[in-house]
């Protein structure tokens, strides 16, 4: 895992937050689940509390997530809102003021300044199980803090067909300098021609939110060969 692979999709880091699930890391799982949905910056990402997306008197998601001034409100829908659910039960979460994200082990909120380590170092676990699991190396980048919102950036490039209208406007989202840094970071080229915007990429009926993906082994195996490895859009 280094800087020449691939960057990490959303699926993939979506059952990278699955496999932290099943592991007891609830505050990183629940980072790599949501957060590729939404494409905020690290820091915003962070300071979401439990009340921004959890209705406390009937245990049941938002709808969306707000946001600020004059910015599109984050759809909450498949398999972010039936974890923020299962979580907000499995972890008995009383004071919804509290921050969404929290290290499992020290009982902190994540923080911009350690994640980075926390997640290389689960992140090569991961990657040594699939192989283990499925036969299929994974050519991924080094996982950063970036990572969520390259992910929901490429999905949306890639469901406008990289045509080059949606550059200049994925790159203000993006806080970018300029378009060309936006292709850069993304390693992309502008293809031509109808412009879709949207926070909700990852599709509601695909694997992920088949609750025992990681216990089935030859689903596993053709998920992450064809989704991950392979890269085919299903």
């Amino acid at each position: 895992m280094n800087d020449t692979g691939r960057h990490w999709s959303s699926k993939a880091l979506i059952l990278f937050g699955l496999w932290l699930w099943e592991r007891g890391e609830y505050g990183h799982a629940m980072l790599c689940i949501h957060a590729p949905n939404w494409g905020l910056k690290i820091g915003e990402q962070l300071s979401i509390n439990w009340e921004h997306v959890i209705d406390a008197k009937t245990g049941k998601s938002r709808e969306e997530l707000r946001m600020v001034g004059d910015r599109d409100n984050r759809p909450i829908r498949n398999v972010v809102k039936s974890n923020i659910e299962k979580a907000f039960k499995v972890l008995s979460i009383k004071n919804v003021k509290q921050p969404l994200y929290v290290n499992s082990k020290t009982g902190k909120p994540l923080t911009s300044s350690t994640l980075n380590r926390e997640l290389q170092r689960f992140s090569k676990q991961f990657l040594a199980d699939m192989k283990e699991r499925t036969g299929i190396e994974l050519p991924f980048k080094e996982i950063k803090t970036n990572a969520f919102e390259i992910a929901w950036a490429k999905d949306i490039t890639h469901a406008n067909n990289y045509i080059p209208e949606v550059y200049p406007v994925l790159s203000r989202y993006m806080g970018h300098r300029t378009v060309k840094d936006t292709l850069a970071l993304l390693e992309e080229e502008a293809g031509a021609q109808t412009l879709k915007f949207s926070f909700d990429l990852v599709k509601d009926d695909t694997p992920l939110a088949n609750g025992n993906l990681l216990e089935d082994k030859a689903k596993l195996s053709n998920f992450v060969e064809r989704n991950l490895y392979m890269g085919i859009e299903e």
